[in-house]
């Protein structure tokens, strides 16, 4: 059963290259490692690094578990309310379940790569958009 709901949480993410929140050719997600928690076999802990290229936007969304984020490769980013920030290598960020964030835009000439984090539950939307 367990191998199941990993397989069907794999789909998941697969399917999620392709959600409005990430989708486009300037913002690549590659899914690391996914396991389910010891104690806990209907969540799942999904380790994603997410390269968002000059140009690439990240919509606004929200994720069903708590995200967990350090920023491997800063650059110039546009956030939701208008405001150009720089991340900085080494910047950690979190973001509750269900806490809508974004959109984030890639303003600089070299990629932003971050490393995500994410609890969620197993039969759960891994994401979704936001207004």
């Amino acid at each position: 059963m367990i191998r199941f709901a990993q397989a069907l949480s794999l789909c998941g993410a697969v399917a999620l290259a392709a959600m409005p929140a990430v989708a486009s050719d300037l913002v690549v997600r590659e899914v690391l490692q996914e396991e389910p928690l010891t104690d806990a076999p209907d969540m799942t802990v999904r380790i994603t690094r997410v390269t968002l290229k000059p140009g690439g936007v990240i919509e606004r969304h929200a994720h069903a578990g708590d995200e967990h984020l350090v920023v491997l490769t800063g650059g110039k980013l546009r956030i939701g309310d208008g405001q150009e920030i720089t991340l900085a290598e080494g910047t950690v960020m979190f973001h509750s379940a269900g806490d809508g964030h974004g959109p984030y835009t890639n303003l600089g000439t070299a990629d932003i790569v971050v490393l995500t984090t994410h609890v969620v539950r197993v039969y759960e939307p891994f994401s979704w958009p936001v207004e």
